[in-house]
């Protein structure tokens, strides 16, 4: 017996569906052979920009990254047994090779206004040591070294007199995950909140504390505080 061949609700066969289909695909290849040739090359030739455009991107960190260790390395090298003129010398020279990273954006700008900072900190130069600490901060805010550039800047904002501007830096550093000095960071934002007068934000950051980091040092500190605080009539 001859086998029975399904058809359609037209009464074609598959087969002949499918013939039809794969015609009528082939025909518009045909037909449009010219555009979609050009589609293909046109997302050939982005694939080979962004290839080249990451590629030499890469290779410029890389580059940077190269520079910035040579001028580390010579700012660095033998610096103990240097006088305090011939220190200052290599500074100047670390500084002035420094100046044209320092507005990149990424680990490049960001590392180089951190040795910047660096270098204004140990001259006791604040003002330049805060400012360059933000910029690396900025520069590389997704960085485990943000939270580090944060709370050196809220040091040198203390050490100029600027107890608002150390205390946001202070709380911005203990906000960033697995910061390994958010205990410090929060009771520097305690007790200079409580030299701001703001007792509400001093139990906040010292309470944070003690729900947080049990185990630290500053817990202890920070209940002799609150507890200096609520005897003194200050907070509840």
């Amino acid at each position: 017996m001859a086998a029975n061949v399904l058809t359609m609700g037209n009464g074609k066969s598959d087969k002949d569906e499918k013939k039809g289909t794969q015609e009528k695909l082939e025909s518009f290849m045909m037909r449009n052979r010219v555009p979609l040739l050009a589609l293909l090359g046109c997302l050939v030739l982005v694939a080979v920009v962004l290839c080249v455009v990451f590629g030499v991107g890469d290779l410029n960190r890389r580059k940077d990254l190269a520079a910035l260790d040579a001028i580390e390395f010579t700012y660095t090298k033998g610096i103990d047994g240097l006088s305090d003129a011939d220190i200052v010398a290599r500074q100047d020279a670390a500084l002035a090779g420094l100046n044209g990273y320092l507005g990149k954006k990424g680990i490049a700008g960001a590392r180089a206004a951190m040795l910047a900072a660096d270098i204004y900190f140990q001259r006791k130069d604040w003002a330049a040591g805060k400012d360059s600490y933000l910029k690396a901060a900025a520069a590389g805010e997704k960085f485990y070294t943000a939270a580090i550039c944060y709370y050196n800047a809220g040091v040198c904002a203390e050490e100029l007199g600027d107890n608002q501007a150390a205390a946001s830096c202070y709380e911005t550093a203990a906000g960033k995950e697995d910061f390994y000095l958010a205990p410090h960071a929060l009771f520097n934002l305690g007790r200079i909140s409580e030299a701001l007068s703001d007792f509400a934000k001093a139990k906040e950051s010292y309470q944070k504390i003690i729900d947080t980091y049990s185990g630290d040092e500053f817990t202890k500190l920070a209940h002799s505080r609150l507890i200096a605080l609520k005897a003194a009539g200050k907070v509840d």
